[in-house]
């Protein structure tokens, strides 16, 4: 079996990518391994489709943030010899908080290399895959305003963050698009006219730890569907406590929140609607989102 470390140095606030190669550097010698860094946008999803499509057994170790773990499972899709580790060292790390082992032990390398694997689903928009989560809404507003204003002299990735929630949360909430949920439209609770952020999952965590999805499942063949209407205000607040521990769902004060679980969920706009793909940004006309069943193979790192 042969061992890929796919590693983003610009992963993250601090490149953690030397501590990892020395890692790699104290494996056991009898592994076949190779070391592969990425130079920019889709390198993952070009080298690890390269390993994978040998039709040798291959280990690929997306060593980054969520993004360069999407981009690796693009190259694995359809190929069953291979089989997905994620070594979380990017800035959000979202998608192992829903995996069945402590998130300490994906940095551990000889844990990842002597770990089973587990088979798990994918969603489909269009043509782009996730592993984790697409979006729609308010959130969306924000990722794309806070890549804006990263551009802006002396500005950190912290501040670009809160600047653009404080900059959309007036005028970026109100959205108008509609969900069907299996060919069945999924009504807005009554008193409300307009969604605010809508949250298609597989795991259950996004934007940093959020916890959006708390009933989301990693390999049940279903979509998890979360949407949040365009409340006041004085409400918004009092629900980010609430929101980021999971605790909205079926909670008796957060009853305007719409929960369910399909197989297909279109999201019709009549135009073009800004989606988040496990964070990356998109723009797609009247998205349909698809669940793919136990599509790829996961590394859980060894006890």
């Amino acid at each position: 079996m042969k061992h890929v470390f796919i590693l983003n140095s610009f992963a993250g606030t601090k490149d953690a990518t030397p501590e990892l190669a020395e890692q790699i550097k104290a494996l056991p010698k009898d592994l076949d391994i190779a070391v592969d860094y990425t130079k920019g946008k889709g390198d993952a999803t070009l080298i690890a489709r390269r390993y994978a499509e040998t039709g040798e057994s291959v280990r690929l170790y997306a060593c980054g943030g969520d993004g360069t773990a999407n981009e690796a499972m693009h190259g694995i899709i359809g190929c069953d010899n291979a089989a997905l580790g994620v070594v979380p060292i990017g800035t959000g790390n979202d998608y192992v908080r829903s995996l069945p082992a402590e998130n300490a032990d994906f940095l551990n390398l000889r844990k990842m290399t002597e770990g089973d694997t587990i088979r798990v689903d994918l969603l489909r928009c269009n043509d782009v895959y996730a592993l984790n989560v697409i979006s729609a809404g308010y959130d969306c507003e924000v990722a794309d305003r806070a890549q804006k204003n990263k551009r802006l002299p002396l500005m950190s990735g912290s501040l670009a963050y809160k600047l653009a929630i404080v900059q959309c949360i007036v005028t970026k909430r109100k959205h108008t698009f509609t969900p069907y949920a299996d060919g069945k439209r999924i009504p807005l609770k009554e008193g409300y006219k307009t969604q605010m952020l809508a949250v298609a999952a597989k795991g259950q965590y996004y934007g940093g730890g959020i916890k959006a999805t708390p009933c989301a499942v990693l390999d049940d063949g279903l979509i998890d569907y979360m949407s949040i209407p365009t409340v006041p205000m004085r409400k918004f607040a009092t629900l980010l406590g609430p929101f980021t521990r999971g605790e909205h769902i079926g909670h008796p004060k957060t009853s305007f929140i719409t929960h369910s679980k399909c197989r297909e969920l279109k999201l019709d706009n009549g135009g073009d609607l800004k989606v988040g793909i496990d964070g990356e940004m998109f723009v797609m006309k009247d998205p349909v989102i698809t669940v793919v069943p136990k599509a790829i193979n996961i590394i859980i790192p060894a006890k």
